[in-house]
């Protein structure tokens, strides 16, 4: 059963285990916000149980559900059914992508009047195919990613050591290779990432791989997230 974690005030996260082919094995985490009026702010959502779901409720109220990108798509939809009176936030082309899945509004440069003061967001322009929307939660100065940076210590098994060191990402904080291919218009993305990092942030957590808990944007710059 996935288990809500504090992080901060306002702010808790859980993970649950992706067994994907090939014997690749990865965690993957949900981030949770809670805003002034308790509505809950949602973020790559994980299967919801009923454990879940009732650890959720007594937290606030589930308003928002946030799918980060287009990769991450496997859970919205039922956490929508579960949770029916939340809005569902997606980046552009994740309706196209997956009709099933109920979008009520899409993620644009556009600020969200619901979060305003609370939650800050950048598309990261130029990888389409991708459409990362990447966060950030003001009060704990915690930026919040999906695909963008990995953090994973400790690999699994094997297969998922050789796919992270392929990636460049294995064991360490980085930016995954695969971003030079996904990146059509660099010069977009490089100015994307410049907004990212202008951001106030001293936390980070990414949906795969360890939270950094205080340093991480001299971390995050220490990288080089420019391609």
């Amino acid at each position: 059963m996935a288990e809500l974690i504090s992080l901060a005030e306002d702010l808790w996260a859980a993970e649950h285990p992706l067994r994907l082919p090939g014997g690749f094995r990865l965690n993957t985490r949900m981030t949770v916000a809670r805003l002034p009026d308790e509505a809950l702010w949602v973020h790559s959502p994980i299967p919801m149980d009923d454990a879940l779901a009732a650890a959720l409720t007594k937290l606030g109220k589930v308003s928002f559900l946030v799918a980060p990108n287009l990769y991450h798509n496997l859970f919205v939809g039922p956490a929508s059914a579960r949770f029916p009176d939340a809005r569902v936030f997606a980046p552009p082309g994740f309706q196209k992508k997956y009709p099933k899945v109920r979008v009520d509004e899409t993620l644009s440069a556009t600020p969200i009047d619901a979060w305003a003061g609370v939650i800050d967001h950048r598309l990261v322009e130029g990888a389409p195919s991708i459409a990362e929307v990447v966060f950030l939660h003001k009060p704990s100065r915690t930026l919040v990613v999906s695909d963008l940076l990995f953090n994973v210590e400790k690999p699994e098994n094997f297969f998922t050591k050789l796919v992270l060191t392929v990636a460049g990402t294995r064991g360490k904080l980085g930016r995954s290779r695969e971003w030079h291919v996904l990146a059509k218009d660099r010069a977009a993305w490089n100015a994307s990432v410049r907004e990212v990092l202008a951001f106030d942030f001293d936390r980070l957590i990414m949906a795969h791989g360890e939270v950094i808990a205080e340093g991480a944007k001299e971390r995050v710059h220490a990288i080089g997230m420019y391609l």
